[in-house]
């Protein structure tokens, strides 16, 4: 009697993967994309490394808190305008929609790479900032958890101002609301000293992720006003943006 030789059975990746790897592709062809999404972030934020940031409160802090926001406005807001702007057009995102894949892993796939590229640039620009000016973090783990909290609101953002840009090229202009907004809420932070820090400055968008990641270069003096309410106001301040965004996003072309 012959045995029947079992062959092992693959499990299949996350659902939005297929997804994100297609994006992928889609970026690194378009160089508008990639230039948007690499270069300029990049350049930057290693840029910023050699700006005099004195007038900030805390400046090893403040730099890095800086070189964050920035990149992922570049990185993950204004290319995932542009990029969802082009792919509506292109009723890319409508066929998916009529695809088997649900909502989140649609917008996983879609804002992932973005995401991942972002996260791979500040590891280098931190790294640089750590070597030209002899410093570290001093908590890592706030740092991670500022750019998870930057990289929902800027998702979210992304989404929401998307839903007003009919093109990609209109995305330049659709964004400046938003980058006004999220750089008010980045410059409160910056110029306010962390025990006088108010609640009002953590809700505006941008103002909860700064004030985290200069609580996880410097390490914080006041656990409370520097890191639980940053960490609950900005889950507050993201949860609100994605729910406009979910409720405003469409996902092909207006006729």
């Amino acid at each position: 009697m012959t045995t029947v030789e079992k062959k092992p059975v693959r499990r299949p990746g996350p659902a939005w993967w297929p997804l994100a790897r297609a994006e992928t592709r889609l970026i690194i062809r378009n160089r508008t994309a990639l230039l948007s999404a690499a270069t300029l972030p990049l350049a930057f934020g290693l840029a910023l490394i050699f700006f005099e940031v004195g007038y900030l409160v805390g400046a090893p802090g403040a730099l890095a808190a800086m070189q964050l926001m920035f990149l992922q406005l570049f990185g993950v807001y204004a290319t995932g305008t542009m990029t969802l702007a082009s792919r509506r057009r292109q009723h890319y995102l409508k066929r998916l929609r009529t695809s088997p894949a649900s909502t989140t892993g649609i917008v996983a796939g879609l804002t992932v790479p973005l995401v991942a590229l972002t996260g791979l640039q500040t590891v280098l620009v931190y790294a640089a900032a750590g070597a030209v000016h002899g410093s570290v973090p001093a908590a890592p783990v706030l740092l991670a958890a500022a750019f998870a909290l930057a990289s929902v609101t800027m998702v979210g953002f992304a989404f929401l101002t998307a839903a007003f840009t009919s093109t990609p090229e209109a995305a330049q202009y659709t964004i400046m609301p938003g980058f006004v907004l999220l750089m008010i809420g980045m410059s409160w932070v910056q110029t306010s000293e962390p025990e006088s820090l108010g609640p009002l400055a953590l809700l505006v968008p941008g103002g909860a992720p700064t004030a985290l990641a200069r609580a996880g270069w410097d390490g914080p003096a006041d656990w409370v006003g520097e890191v639980v309410w940053p960490v609950v106001i900005g889950a507050a301040v993201a949860a609100a943006v994605c729910w406009a965004a979910a409720r405003l996003f469409r996902w092909q072309p207006r006729t």
